[in-house]
């Protein structure tokens, strides 16, 4: 009788929540185009149009990608612009950015380059024995894997050799397995953590990285290269793992000093696995490669310096975004060793293993700032941050703090594409570097807090060695942490950027 009475019920429930979901985002919609903001026509229609995108973003009554198809349906219905300038404003190489980087991470994955890297420095002498070493050697591996690989598939490749090492150590010490210890979570955690420390470190740490330099050539005209990033990522990165790591240290201590058999349990994982294959040699040159092609045209800038002929076509040659199109050809043509027609990557998986729903969320992001840009948004968001009267020394905090804050509740694409928008206009205003700005937004935009807050936090919690009170605990002490760090290390390094 229950069942009967209490599922229409519940039905209806369903359906009330998904029509409030529904209608969120056009009310947000119809709410920005009656304020009285100081915007053309066409800016407002395209800001509210974002914001209704954003807040569907958000509540997810429909997939990310049919959300960021808005634009194609109001711009020409509210005479913005036809449908063709509409399309054009989709045709950003952002998209093939995202599907190349992703693919490299999943071939090294596929082919065991990721794992046999970690394995091998974590069984060295000397670290595997003590806990304060091995949890230390974990996530440091952990997170300079995710400076070339994307946190999330960084997550699935390491977290296994860290659960392997939970059930071993658990074994040796009499711990049931069903039991949750503090080691369990802090390999968790140390796991997620350092991997989205390690993405903040390089511009393909992290899928969403792109869109914030895509947002700054948009907004500025100005392209950062590899090592620019990497002037500001990797201390950040340091400085998170740092950080993280006396944090989790601190509130989830490990049960044990010393790591019974540890080493001997490491190495013979690693003997398994034998000597590198021939598809791992082939996959180790694509990632070289990669790496080549997007250090190039700055090793030649300092070789010959910025106005030598040879500089001009190899930058003209090799901007960051050919060179993920490049290395898809290389994966897709590059024979495995088994021969039969086969490559290092088929089409199927690529199907399979593309984030389409993301990256067609972040073409229409690229476009809806783009149209914003054309309107005047730049403008009026550096008159009205400037009216707030924060400096060069608290937009960077403000900054921060928001992103690292509503990131758990958005996800860290559109929380990239939204504060960009915003703050990148802001520092030109205020005097603080807008590049230092973009990666700044880039680094916190990670949601730390919830499971659901993404993939990676999805991926992490998924395991069940942690249980979500305690998540959710550390990871709002974590997300002030990284606030903090990221805001106060941009703060000093922004005019060297």
């Amino acid at each position: 009788m229950n069942t009967e009475t209490s599922g229409p019920g519940s039905s209806q429930a369903e359906s009330a929540r998904y029509l409030l979901k529904l209608a969120s985002g056009p009310l947000a919609l119809v709410l920005v185009l009656l304020l009285p903001i100081g915007l053309s026509y066409e800016g407002r229609v395209s800001l509210a149009t974002f914001t209704c995108a954003v807040v569907w973003w958000m509540t997810r009554p429909m997939p990310w990608a049919i959300a960021a198809l808005l634009p194609m349906l109001v711009f020409p219905a509210a005479g913005v612009m036809t449908i063709g300038a509409t399309a054009e404003l989709y045709g950003h190489p952002i998209f093939f950015w995202i599907m190349g980087t992703v693919l490299v991470g999943y071939a090294i994955e596929k082919h065991g380059i990721a794992r046999r890297f970690a394995l091998g420095f974590l069984a060295l002498p000397g670290i595997a024995g003590r806990t304060r070493r091995l949890t230390l050697a974990y996530m440091l591996v952990t997170g300079v894997i995710s400076m070339f690989v994307s946190d999330t598939a960084t997550i699935a490749m390491v977290i296994p050799i860290g659960m392997s090492l939970v059930r071993h150590i658990g074994t040796l010490v009499g711990v049931a397995p069903e039991e949750k210890t503090n080691f369990g979570a802090f390999m968790t955690l140390g796991t997620f953590y350092a991997a989205l420390a390690g993405g903040t470190a390089t511009v393909v740490g992290i899928p969403h990285n792109a869109i914030t330099v895509s947002l700054l050539e948009e907004f500025t005209g100005r392209s950062l290269g590899w090592f620019e990033w990497m002037a500001a990522g990797v201390p950040v990165f340091l400085a998170l793992l740092a950080c993280f790591y006396i944090l989790l240290w601190l509130v989830v201590r490990p049960e044990f000093t010393h790591v019974p058999s540890g080493e001997a349990f490491l190495r013979a994982e690693r003997a398994k696995l034998g000597t590198m294959t021939a598809n791992e040699r082939r996959v180790l040159f694509v990632f070289a490669m990669m790496v080549t092609l997007f250090v190039l045209p700055t090793i030649v800038r300092l070789a010959l310096g910025d106005t030598h002929g040879v500089t001009a076509r190899v930058e003209r040659a090799l901007p960051i975004w050919v060179v993920p199109p490049a290395i898809l050809v290389l994966l897709f043509t590059i024979p495995t060793a088994e021969g039969g027609g086969s490559a290092l990557l088929g089409w199927k998986e690529a199907e399979q293993r593309t984030p389409w729903n993301i990256m067609i969320l972040v073409l229409g992001a690229v476009a809806m700032t783009e149209a914003l840009t054309m309107f005047g948004f730049v403008e009026f968001m550096g008159g009205v941050v400037g009216g707030l009267g924060l400096g060069k020394t608290a937009l960077p905090y403000a900054a921060g703090f928001l992103a690292a804050a509503t990131t758990n509740f958005i996800s860290g694409t559109a929380a990239a594409a939204l504060y960009c928008s915003i703050f990148i206009p802001a520092s030109v205003e205020a005097g603080f570097n807008p590049a230092s700005m973009a990666i700044l937004i880039a680094n916190v935009a990670l949601g730390l807090v919830f499971p659901w807050a993404g993939a990676a936090a999805a991926t992490t919690f998924s395991v069940g060695e942690i249980d979500m009170g305690r998540m959710i605990r550390i990871g709002i002490i974590a997300t002030a942490v990284l606030a903090g760090i990221a805001a106060t290390i941009h703060l000093l390094l922004s005019p060297f950027i």
